[in-house]
């Protein structure tokens, strides 16, 4: 390794190949820097920073007192269909209400992944069409999210969401 220093040393400006020369620029000649000590002091600042029970205690209050959140990935949720409109001849807007203290949760260009049910298969288990669909409301709104749907004549899911009324709860929704 050594060889490699001053190989390079060699090659590089003045200044460099000096260091490399036993011509020593500090005021303290025969000072060491205790390498050893340095990482031992680190280690144990590490150590107790990351053991500390203070610092597990702040993390679940930060995580207490964040925004509450209307979707759960883990788990199907259901949302109540506020009100719809009319668009266009095949297209709705559908706003659905949550938790008016909570933001829906996603990001920009993010999905909610929906869910309806389609009947039994042959093992009597219910069947399912999912879909995903971005809203179309502001990340920030808290209490509801808009989603525009073209409605298909032949469409799964679009004809149960036409089917939906205002009021009623469509158990469809969990982010993605």
């Amino acid at each position: 390794m050594a060889f490699f220093f001053k190989r390079l040393a060699k090659a590089a400006p003045i200044a460099f190949s000096h260091a490399f020369q036993g011509q020593t620029k500090s005021r303290f000649p025969n000072f060491q820097v205790p390498f050893g000590a340095i990482f031992a002091i680190s280690g144990g600042i590490s150590f107790y920073y990351h053991s500390s029970p203070n610092l597990v205690h702040l993390d679940q209050i930060n995580e207490e007192t964040g925004p509450k959140v209307a979707l759960n990935p883990n788990k199907w949720i259901e949302f109540k269909l506020q009100d719809t409109a009319k668009v266009s001849h095949n297209t709705q807007l559908f706003r659905f209400s949550f938790d008016p203290e909570a933001k829906l949760g996603l990001d920009v260009a993010s999905c909610i992944i929906t869910r309806a049910p389609l009947g039994q298969d042959a093992e009597g288990k219910p069947k399912y069409v999912i879909r995903p669909y971005t809203p179309i409301s502001d990340p920030d709104s808290k209490g509801y999210f808009d989603l525009l749907i073209k409605v298909y004549p032949e469409g799964k899911m679009s004809q149960h969401f036409a089917s939906l009324k205002p009021g009623r709860r469509s158990r469809s929704e969990r982010a993605h």
